[in-house]
């Protein structure tokens, strides 16, 4: 709602709650808010707000020592009355919209949105009914006619079934929840979270796996495996194996092999010649500055990238990738270009993380192309400094940046190219056939559990390991 419209309907709060408007602007005012849920949370909140100014505890003061008549009451008390009825006409009027045509919330915002089989209508301010929306690309946001809003991270499915009751069949979502709407519940498959007016991030999975994240206020988590129920304030969660599930990915040497995964020298045309990091001495990783982790990120289906500078500096995260250049020995490189397909990391919310960028860099000292997958670490690796203050880039002196890239808010699908001149003179000067380069966030989140990125690795089973195309002189 744009400002111009918020002071127009709070004068006409004013005047309503004085008893001023004529019956003609009162018509009117009862059009618009049946319009415009926006409009209706508004109004109730500015008469709400008035209702709470006009208190004053000398009434009780009066009521106790003299019992004064009606006539004498002050006026705060006849513009409380006014305030409280008015706000009940305005949610009756949200009450019977929805009693009307069955719908109970709205979808306020669609970001980069690509969906699946959903059975609800997926335009931008459309009315939503009980039904399902399936999303596979972007960020939604519903808004319930309870006030309750959800804003939705693809991959993700959510059944809503009334105006205080949805149920997260798999996926992430961040939920605010105001005071008029306390009460709001989410399911999963093995859990119910109530909200009692506050804001908290969830993930589950169809397997039955959840975390909940209280950002703000407080929650109650009611595990239905029969354990004790959880009442959890800000800063708190429960992590029903949800992480885990995350960090360990299923893959590993059980999996199929992947026809994205070659271990050759692709011909892909018009003069150019591709490897991926499956071929030959081709290896991939990611590093994190926190020394409580496993350093077996070589063995995962991605590597993941992000930047945390003030809130968690222990969470940042640098990808290793390295071409075996073997086949291009002694031939001039014309051209280059990195190709990287984006997988779903399923950590961190990607509403706290804008949209980002992402420099690559060439490791120049060639004897740290040495470095194995299940190895690396945050205090062994290439061209890093673990102890520099800016966590998230590497030591500047060890490395060419060779470009950047942007990824937009609440994309997790897709690739990403870098092309250009700086790639092909770096390949170029290479001597020992086998090329190393790192892939850093330069976005910071904006609050605590931001989106980790994360990038397909020569070990998952169905994207793209990273590939370098070369167009040979």
């Amino acid at each position: 709602m744009k400002p111009a419209d918020q002071f127009r309907l709070l004068e006409l709060s004013e005047r309503y709650a004085d008893e001023k408007l004529s019956a003609a602007e009162v018509a009117a005012l009862e059009a618009e808010l049946k319009a415009s849920a926006d409009a209706r949370a508004f109004f109730a909140k500015a008469l709400h707000q008035r209702a709470e100014l006009s208190f004053d505890d000398c009434w009780h003061t009066q009521a106790a020592s003299a019992a004064p008549a009606a006539a004498s009451k002050p006026v705060w008390w006849r513009h409380a009355l006014t305030a409280a009825a008015a706000a009940c006409v305005t949610f009756g009027l949200v009450w019977l919209q929805s009693t009307r045509d069955g719908t109970v919330a709205t979808l306020i915002r669609a970001q980069q949105c690509q969906w699946a089989g959903s059975s609800l209508p997926t335009v931008e301010g459309a009315r939503l009914k009980p039904g399902m929306l399936d999303l596979i690309e972007g960020l939604a946001v519903l808004r319930f006619d309870s006030g309750a809003e959800l804003v939705l991270e693809a991959p993700a499915t959510v059944e809503v079934i009334d105006g205080m009751n949805c149920k997260l069949r798999r996926g992430t979502l961040v939920a605010e929840v105001p005071p008029q709407a306390k009460g709001f519940s989410i399911d999963t498959k093995d859990a119910k979270v109530i909200d009692w007016g506050t804001k908290f991030g969830l993930s589950a999975g169809e397997d039955g796996k959840y975390m909940v994240q209280v950002l703000e206020g407080l929650v109650e988590v009611d595990d239905k495996s029969g354990a004790s129920t959880k009442m959890l304030e800000k800063g708190q969660r429960v992590d029903h194996g949800w992480s885990r599930s995350q960090m360990h990915p299923p893959g590993g040497d059980d999996a199929e092999p992947s026809l994205w995964q070659p271990s050759i020298v692709l011909d892909t045309g018009d003069g150019w010649q591709a490897v991926t990091t499956a071929f030959g001495r081709g290896k991939d990783s990611y590093i994190q500055s926190s020394e409580k982790k496993p350093n077996d990120f070589g063995t995962h289906p991605f590597f993941r990238v992000k930047r945390s500078r003030d809130i968690k500096p222990d969470l940042n995260r640098k990808g290793y990738i390295a071409f075996d250049l073997s086949k291009f020995s002694g031939r001039p490189i014309e051209d280059a270009e990195l190709v990287l397909t984006i997988e779903p990391s399923e950590l961190g919310f990607a509403s706290f993380v804008p949209d980002s960028t992402f420099a690559v860099y060439g490791v120049l000292d060639e004897v740290e192309d040495a470095w194995e997958e299940t190895g690396l670490s945050w205090q062994h690796a290439p061209a890093h400094d673990p102890e520099q203050a800016e966590r998230h880039l590497p030591a500047a002196s060890k490395v060419k940046l060779l470009g950047k890239f942007e990824i937009a808010q609440g994309i997790n699908r897709g690739t990403r190219k870098l092309r250009g001149k700086d790639l092909a003179d770096f390949l170029n000067a290479d001597t020992n056939q086998i090329a190393t380069l790192m892939i850093c966030r330069e976005t910071n989140e904006t609050q605590d559990s931001g989106l980790v990125h994360a990038f397909a690795t020569k070990e998952n089973g169905t994207r793209s390991a990273p590939m370098l195309r070369v167009k040979l002189r």
